[in-house]
Order: C-alpha cells, then structure tokens, then sequence
C-alpha cells in the first residue's frame, strides 16, 4: 500500500514519525480521532528536543494524551488512539488514566511494549480497554521507520544490533528493507529534512 492509500490517521502518524527522526527523535507517532474519524490530538516522540525539561518522558503517545483538549472534547471514552508502536509502561498507564478506551497498535513491541500489564491490574481491566494489533505492513513500515533512525543516529554499534534483534521479532520484512535502503545510499545526495515522508515511505514499500 503506498503513502497516498493511508487512511488519515496512519498517514499523518507516519507525517509526525518521519519529523521526530529529522530531528533525531524516536520514529514514534500517535494520534487520537473523535467519533467520525477526524483527529483531535497527536503526539510524537520528542526525547532529542529540549521541549520539556525532562525530554525523555517526551513519549507519542502521552505526548497525544496530554495535548487532547477537554474543554472542547469532552468524551475521550468514545475515542480511539491509534500508535506506531506498541506504548510503554508509563504511555500505557497515561492513556488508562486519559480515559482512552480503544487502542489500535500497528506493531507489537515485546521487549518495551505494556500493553498486556492491563490484564494484570484489577482497576485497568475495570475500564473495559480494546486494544487491537494490527500485526500487518504497517507494523513493518512502523519498524522500518525506527530502523531508518537507527541506522543514522545511533553510534553505539552494540545497542544498535540488539535493536535490530527486536524490531526483527515480528517485522523483519521492515527492518531489512530500511537497511537495503540504507546501504543502497538512498540517503546520501540529501538530507532526510529534504525529503518528503511520501517519498521515503513509498521507497520502503518497495523493498518490503
């Protein structure tokens, strides 16, 4: 599926990814639509930005709950908050406390992903959570996305392996294509600020 096939919410996640990886930020995006479909907030992963004083909290999808207007939307029960990637501990806990009833993930995350503690906390399960997996090409294209970040920014070759291991698990078709892309200098005329998020999805799409 190309770019422009995306339903709304995947292709402004992927939009909001490709922006934290130019600015060397996790590619980790969350969005969260209303009742109709339309977005009402949308956070991504801001941990290399001095946004906050504290950016390793900068997570997508706190960052997506945090940012929902109350005032203005006042039924986040009825919504649905749609993630790249699996959430962690504390971006789990956030969308329980959020009042965010329904998840849709596009990749599982075994190594840091929570959403399966739900199930073992008596006051979670009480809120009735829906979480699907989506466990097709966008998990690939999500973990493509976290590849492509990896391959330019992290210098720590050791770590860099082990996160290959694990985006691997159940998205290896992903991972391989953003290092074939990678390797083939796809990158190295321009920037990634360069390029459009279109562009760079659709070459990986390619190769999946």
């Amino acid at each position: 599926m190309k770019y422009s096939e995306l339903s709304t919410p995947w292709k402004r996640i992927f939009e909001l990814e490709w922006e934290s990886l130019c600015k060397g930020s996790k590619a980790i995006a969350a969005v969260i639509v209303d009742e109709e479909g339309d977005i009402v907030s949308e956070g991504r992963n801001q941990i290399a930005e001095w946004t906050i004083p504290n950016t390793i909290v900068a997570h997508a999808e706190a960052e997506a709950v945090r940012s929902l207007n109350l005032r203005k939307h006042r039924h986040p029960k009825t919504y649905t908050l749609y993630t790249g990637l699996e959430p962690c501990i504390m971006c789990m806990g956030t969308i329980v406390m959020g009042h965010i009833r329904k998840v849709v993930i596009a990749a599982r995350d075994d190594y840091g992903g929570a959403m399966h503690l739900i199930n073992h906390s008596d006051f979670a399960k009480s809120k009735g959570m829906q979480v699907t997996f989506l466990d097709n090409e966008l998990g690939d294209m999500q973990r493509a996305f976290q590849t492509l970040r990896e391959l330019m920014y992290n210098d720590d070759e050791e770590k860099k392996a082990q996160m290959m291991t694990d985006f691997s698990v159940y998205n290896k078709v992903g991972v391989d294509a953003a290092m074939s892309l990678f390797e083939d200098s796809f990158f190295k005329s321009r920037t990634p600020n360069e390029m459009t998020v279109e562009e760079v999805y659709d070459a990986l799409m390619a190769r999946c």
